[in-house]
C-alpha cells in the first residue's frame, strides 16, 4: 500500500511539474529593414504596415503548381483558426514580380476565395522583392531550371512569424507540427505583448 501511495505521489508530482513549466517566448531572430512594396489593391505596403500586429508571412507566386497552393491553403486555415486574435495579420509575398502585378494578385485572391480582411498579397520591383526576401525575411530565393516538372522559381516553403515591432520571431515548416508551433508562438506573443528573449 505504501508503494502504491508513493507511486501515485510521484506521478502527480511529475504531472504538476510538466504542467507548471513556464512557456518560453520565441526568440528575436532579426529586424526587418525598411521596404516599399504594393498590395493586391495597388496600395503602398511598407514595413510600418507590420508594426503593431502579429504577422504570418509566406512566399508564393500565382502560377506555381507545387508548394504554393498548399502554402495558401495552410495560410487560409491559419487565418480562420486565428480569427479570435484581433491583431493577427497575414502576408503573402510574390517572388515573381514580373508576372504577379497587383491585378494578378487580386484575381488570384478572388479565384481562390481568399479573404482580404487581414491578408495582403504584395509585389514590387524585382530588386525590392529580392532584397526583402533574401536580406529582410532571410529566406531562400533562386531561379529554377527549365527541366520538366520543376518550377521556374525556387523559394522558401515555410512560414515566418513577425512580431509587432517587425522583428522575425520564428520559421515554421508547412506541415501539421510546424503550423501547430506557429499558432502556439503567435498566441503566446498575443497574450504577452512585451515578451522578448
Amino acid at each position: 500500500m505504501r508503494f502504491k501511495t508513493f507511486t501515485l505521489f510521484l506521478v502527480l508530482s511529475l504531472l504538476t511539474l510538466g504542467c507548471s513549466k513556464k512557456a518560453e517566448p520565441p526568440p528575436v531572430l532579426s529586424q526587418l529593414p525598411e521596404f516599399s512594396l504594393v498590395d493586391q489593391n495597388g496600395q503602398a505596403f511598407e514595413r510600418e504596415a507590420l508594426e503593431g500586429g502579429l504577422s504570418v508571412a509566406d512566399f508564393i507566386f500565382t502560377h506555381c503548381r507545387s508548394t504554393c497552393p498548399r502554402l495558401t491553403a495552410h495560410m487560409q486555415g491559419l487565418q480562420t483558426r486565428l480569427s479570435d486574435v484581433p491583431n493577427a495579420q497575414f502576408l503573402s509575398v510574390s517572388v515573381d514580380p514580373r508576372n504577379d502585378t497587383p491585378e494578378v494578385l487580386k484575381a488570384y485572391m478572388t479565384k481562390n476565395e481568399l479573404s482580404e480582411t487581414n491578408w495582403r498579397f504584395v509585389t514590387g520591383e524585382e530588386q525590392a522583392i529580392r532584397e526583402v526576401v533574401l536580406n529582410g525575411f532571410k529566406v531562400g530565393l533562386a531561379e529554377g531550371n527549365d527541366q520538366p516538372g520543376t518550377e521556374a522559381i525556387m523559394h522558401a516553403n515555410h512560414f515566418v512569424l513577425v512580431d509587432d515591432k517587425a522583428q522575425v520571431r520564428g520559421y515554421y515548416r508547412a506541415n501539421n507540427d510546424g503550423i501547430a508551433d506557429l499558432e502556439r508562438d503567435l498566441r503566446f506573443l498575443a497574450s504577452n505583448p512585451s515578451a522578448e528573449r
